[in-house]
């Protein structure tokens, strides 16, 4: 396919300003002649996911040209939330994975792009660049920035998750501990690309090399290494020959391949915020009748759990590149995946599945010794919540069951005032509340409570229920993304401190005991609260942002006004 908006024909001359703008920026009249593929690079300086990028995009672009297309390349965000955590301004975090898909989508528009190669590497700018290509059904691809290595202190290995504990829970109020951090503080991040636990950021990189958009073992190699810059080169080559079959992204992310998705989700033990980024591209391709809750508790319980990757075991993300990477989990999962599905690479997935090896076993178990029977996120419900998400196996078994009394907090800040500032000796629920897409605003990540939980040792005696979301790094007993959320009056909006609440995690049960009669007399008694934001990006999030269930993102179509 050649670029016939840009290409003269005979009396068209509506073109010429087009060529005029182009030619001031160097195109030759034969670079007309080529599919226009637009590099979408998302380097900064303030994500060490991201920083690296720029080298990768020169890659991108010689691929592009030697398979004979000419590529544009424009600037999107990145951000890296870990700088904000626990601040007011991580609500920031999830609204801006939906700008980074517009910028990505007026950027593809305004240039009439014929194909588009997204570098991306980090936790909201990898689903915006899935919501993106399902939005603008151009050829696209993702070229994944990888994972960092992980850092080594005294011969044992350690990665910026391993000062949750101590910067979250206080523990650096001890003198001797305060030496030991800041020296791991020069430890945990040796090199750039994603922390290499699978948190949300390698957990989005692993999902789009699974449901087709990223090429083999994309995902998994490391971010410094020779191979990631021929998979870059790979990439632009690759884009340019899905260009040329006009092998747009909706025949790429159909329902069976975000099913393919959630298989692999599951089997990954992967992160809870996976689920409202599955969610939210399922809604941007108007699957979300059949791409649901529903569906993923399905699969949950029909695919076990294969990889014991950090935080729920002790492997990391390079140990699983070295075992095989997503092919082998692919391999392994067998019939669960739809092998006829297309992929970037021009192969089905199966074929790529059939091709891989699993190399090391204790990384990579079989379905028949799997690290658990099930998958590692469940869906709990019941009269607190509509839907809500629980990273199974990052809680201790015997605290699968809990029942105590509710301790309320409207707020992040008020909570984690309270875990720091209070001696807690029985057991309690904390309902962390008004932080969901339209309280936060913005669904925020509240992990900094769970991981105080986990510091100050109180991880037997008290759990967190949360209209928010929580990290990916995080382990410890938390139920996240409540729906129907606080701020439009969700149950969870009329929890009082003392209301006794259990969560069953076997019989997927999120309840409070109250009758309903009761609920709904509070409901009745029930007034919004006062929003938190004005004069801002996010003020449009607390008024129109779906829930949770439906992807926590600004809704685009006209029949939801």
């Amino acid at each position: 396919m050649d670029h016939k908006l840009f290409k003269w024909s005979s009396g068209d001359i509506n073109i010429s300003y087009a060529r005029a703008v182009l030619k001031t920026l160097g195109f030759e009249d034969s670079d007309f002649d080529r599919p226009v593929i637009g590099v979408v690079n998302s380097w900064s300086e303030v994500c060490p996911g991201h920083v690296h990028l720029r080298e990768l995009s020169t890659a991108v672009k010689s691929g592009i040209w030697q398979a004979g297309g000419t590529p544009v390349e424009f600037n999107v965000l990145s951000q890296c939330a870990a700088i904000c955590a626990g601040q007011p301004e991580m609500r920031y975090d999830t609204p801006s994975r939906d700008i980074i898909a517009a910028e990505i989508e007026i950027g593809a528009k305004i240039h009439e792009l014929d194909g588009i190669a997204i570098l991306t590497t980090c936790d909201k700018n990898v689903p915006a660049a899935l919501l993106a290509a399902a939005r603008l059904d151009l050829p696209s691809i993702i070229v994944p920035g990888g994972p960092m290595l992980p850092g080594y202190y005294e011969g044992k290995k350690y990665y910026l998750s391993d000062l949750d504990e101590y910067v979250f829970g206080g523990i650096t109020i001890n003198p001797n501990i305060i030496e030991v951090v800041r020296t791991l503080e020069d430890v945990v991040c040796p090199t750039f690309g994603a922390c290499p636990v699978m948190g949300t950021a390698n957990t989005m990189q692993c999902l789009s090399e699974a449901v087709g958009l990223a090429l083999p073992y994309s995902s998994t190699t490391p971010a410094i290494s020779s191979m990631r810059l021929r998979i870059a080169k790979k990439s632009g080559k690759a884009i340019v020959e899905l260009t040329k079959r006009n092998i747009t992204s909706r025949k790429i992310l159909t329902e069976n391949s975000l099913k393919n998705m959630c298989h692999v989700l599951m089997a990954l033990g992967g992160s809870t915020n996976a689920i409202v980024h599955i969610l939210a591209l399922a809604y941007e391709l108007g699957l979300e009748d059949k791409i649901n809750l529903d569906l993923i508790e399905n699969i949950s319980q029909r695919t076990p759990c294969l990889t014991p990757i950090r935080p729920i075991g002790p492997y990391d993300l390079i140990d699983l590149h070295e075992a095989g990477g997503i092919p082998a989990v692919l391999k392994e999962l067998g019939n669960l995946i739809d092998a006829q599905q297309l992929t970037v690479s021009g192969e089905r997935i199966g074929e790529i599945a059939n091709k891989a090896v699993v190399k090391k076993r204790e990384v990579i178990r079989t379905r028949s010794e799997p690290v658990h029977e099930h998958g590692g996120i469940a869906i709990l419900r019941g009269n607190l919540a509509k839907s809500s998400v629980v990273r199974v196996l990052a809680i201790r078994k015997e605290l699968w069951h809990f029942r105590a009394p509710a301790l309320v907090f409207d707020s992040q800040e008020e909570a984690l005032n309270f875990i720091r500032n209070k001696k807690i000796q029985e057991q309690f629920v904390m309902v962390v509340r008004y932080e969901g897409p339209r309280g936060g605003p913005g669904l925020t990540d509240v992990f900094p409570i769970v991981l105080s939980i986990v510091g100050k040792k109180l991880d037997t005696t008290l759990a967190v229920v949360t209209d928010g979301k929580v990290s990916g790094f995080a382990r410890g007993p938390f139920v996240c993304q409540v729906t129907p959320e606080a701020a439009i009056g969700g149950p969870i909006a009329l929890i009082k401190d003392g209301d006794i609440i259990e969560i069953d995690i076997k019989n997927r049960k999120l309840s409070v005991e109250l009758s309903d009669a009761e609920l709904e007399r509070r409901k009745k008694d029930w007034q919004p609260p006062k929003r938190r934001i004005d004069n801002s990006i996010l003020t449009i999030y607390s008024l129109l942002a779906n829930q949770a269930d439906k992807g926590a993102g600004l809704p685009i179509r006209f029949e939801q006004y």
